[in-house]
């Protein structure tokens, strides 16, 4: 594990990087939600293509990508998730494709990414929200990502429906109501960390005018956030049947503003 100082939120996660797959990556739902997003990054991304992957946590999207033939850097800001990441990689015989890099979203303006390099980037599961402004973001991308090069975003809105309904039901409000105020902190591992909740808009604005939107969409509309997979994994056919319905729907309006995440496409214009 490197030495090198970390976010709290880096920190959090490299004392939970050896026991997060089997807690969170292998669960069938967590399945489930990251085929969805699997389904997006084939239409946006083709062998040849070079990707930048912020947030790889431990390497699922990038030996996804890397097995149909499109080399990634993949990076976090944990040393113990890039080391689990590199670890499947060399397992999938995919590591020739996968450079991967420790950075910081919290120190972004010291990435030194190369020019016009990559033709596009990703980000799934949210690492987006560990930082609470995304215009030096948007500065770093539009200078690494070549024109015409696409972004593919899953980030966590200010309103889950299914965070909501549930806790509230539970008689548990401030769980309820935790995302309204756009941040919260989380504590993962022993240690705590904030957590920013931009909507839609806001997160296009700051990433700046080099890129447009081009499509939204709600990811955990109808099947439930992380903290709740537990409890409906237990009733596989009402599971089976929500999905069917987020296939359905999340892509119209009003439920990519309802999911545990929304996921947003941009391309670079300018």
């Amino acid at each position: 594990m490197s030495g090198k100082s970390v976010s709290p939120s880096g920190a959090a996660f490299d004392h939970v990087a050896p026991a997060y797959d089997a807690e969170a990556t292998y669960l069938e739902i967590s399945r489930w939600i990251r085929a969805l997003v699997w389904e997006r990054l084939a239409e946006l991304f083709s062998a040849g293509d070079h990707v930048l992957e912020i947030g790889c946590g431990t390497g699922e999207d990038a030996i996804w990508l890397a097995r149909r033939g499109v080399s990634l850097t993949a990076s976090d800001a944990s040393a113990a998730m890039l080391d689990e990441a590199r670890r499947k990689a060399e397992q999938a015989g995919v590591s020739d494709l996968i450079a991967f890099r420790q950075l910081d979203l919290a120190t972004v303006e010291t990435w030194n990414l190369p020019a016009a390099t990559f033709d596009g980037a990703i980000s799934n599961y949210g690492p987006l929200n560990c930082i609470g402004d995304w215009t030096a973001l948007g500065r770093t991308l539009a200078g690494a990502v070549r024109p015409g090069g696409r972004l593919g975003l899953a980030v966590m809105g200010p309103f889950c429906a299914w965070e909501t309904v549930w806790h509230a039901l539970h008689g548990d409000l401030r769980t309820a109501t935790r995302r309204w105020r756009g941040r919260t902190t989380a504590s993962i591992g022993g240690v705590s960390f904030p957590v920013y909740y931009p909507t839609p808009a806001r997160l296009a604005r700051e990433l700046g005018p080099a890129f447009q939107r081009r499509r939204l969409s709600g990811l955990g509309v109808w099947l439930p956030p992380s903290d709740l997979y537990a409890a409906l994994g237990k009733r596989s056919r009402l599971a089976r049947g929500l999905l069917r319905l987020e296939r359905l729907t999340a892509a119209r309006w009003p439920f990519p503003y309802l999911g545990d995440h929304y996921w947003l496409e941009m391309q670079r214009v300018r």
